[in-house]
């Protein structure tokens, strides 16, 4: 019996981009990670996977997840500058077909798959059984998915820009900081400071507001290490980055009913380290209102996997 030619999957992100092969029973292999801004474009960046990393079995189809808004099978890529057109794709390397997905419809697609030691769950973890499910990624940018049951046993990926949603305030500290941002841009997005470069938005939002002398914003990693250093308004600014987080996804737990749990699957809550408050998260996550009962019951989790883009993708290509 001749094996299934695999798969090709791409993790495609505004940093990097994450290549593999995956097999019919949805296992993936030869991982390869580059930095996106390395290659003009993806075929570039696809040529120099197959010929360092793919020996002389070639796959015959492809799953590129993009982060981006896909229409007809194509997309410009919001956080770097490559156009990516699945038919030229399918074209340049001999490939029967190859679908472009949204990014983060690709992890929400893996959040079944994760077994507990992918995850670390933020408060208690009782989520209801095949209840949909969120995955929100405060990383290069903001990625939005949901995941709800399809049938007994199916799962539908629901994508979206829900990280261009307008940021909301809750209290008067935010609405002054988000005022003083939008002297910067027209539209405050969930993503202008849920993401890398958010944090020194907000750090430099708020020494506007204290009278501080003006100056460049500085890095995530300098806002970071002065807030373990004990400076009050680096310390300000990370504890706004986790409220506002934590508002925008219980907007979103509500939104999708998210019973089967909300996974925050992007690089800045771990990037935060020990200075993510699991406590202060969580009340503000479930402070809604006439909704925080519900929201009570509604689990929250860190993804601990090292390629849950990846690993979702494989599991598309299995289907």
């Amino acid at each position: 019996m001749v094996e299934p030619l695999p798969a090709l999957l791409a993790d495609i992100g505004g940093t990097h981009t994450r290549f593999a092969l995956s097999d019919a029973a949805g296992r993936f292999r030869s991982v390869e990670i580059v930095h996106t801004a390395d290659f003009d474009s993806v075929e570039q960046a696809i040529a120099d996977y197959l010929a360092t990393k793919v020996g002389q079995t070639r796959p015959d189809r492809a799953i590129l997840a993009v982060a981006g808004p896909v229409t007809a099978n194509r997309v410009r890529l919001t956080n770097a500058d490559w156009d990516i057109d699945g038919a030229a794709v399918a074209q340049r390397f001999g490939l029967d077909t190859v679908r472009l997905v949204n990014d983060f419809a690709a992890v929400a697609r893996a959040l079944p798959l994760l077994g507990p030691e992918d995850r670390q769950a933020i408060g208690e973890w009782h989520p209801e059984p095949r209840g949909p499910m969120v995955a929100i990624g405060p990383g290069t940018g903001l990625g939005v998915a949901g995941l709800v049951p399809l049938g007994p046993c199916g799962w539908l990926t629901v994508p979206g820009e829900g990280g261009h949603v307008t940021l909301p305030a809750m209290t008067d500290a935010e609405a002054a900081v988000l005022a003083v941002l939008r002297r910067r841009v027209d539209h405050v997005s969930a993503e202008r400071v849920l993401s890398g470069i958010g944090l020194p938005a907000l750090d430099a939002a708020i020494a506007v507001l204290e009278g501080a002398p003006p100056r460049p914003d500085r890095e995530s990693e300098a806002v970071l290490a002065a807030a373990r250093g004990g400076d009050a308004a680096a310390t300000r600014a990370v504890g706004m980055f986790v409220d506002l987080l934590a508002t925008v996804a219980g907007d979103l737990a509500l939104t999708f009913g998210a019973t089967g749990g909300v996974y925050l699957a992007g690089g800045m809550p771990h990037y935060l380290g020990d200075l993510f408050d699991p406590l202060r998260f969580r009340a503000r996550f479930e402070a809604k209102g006439r909704s925080s009962s519900y929201l009570r019951r509604i689990p929250t989790a860190m993804v601990n996997h090292a390629q849950p883009g990846l690993l979702g993708l494989s599991a598309i290509a299995a289907e």
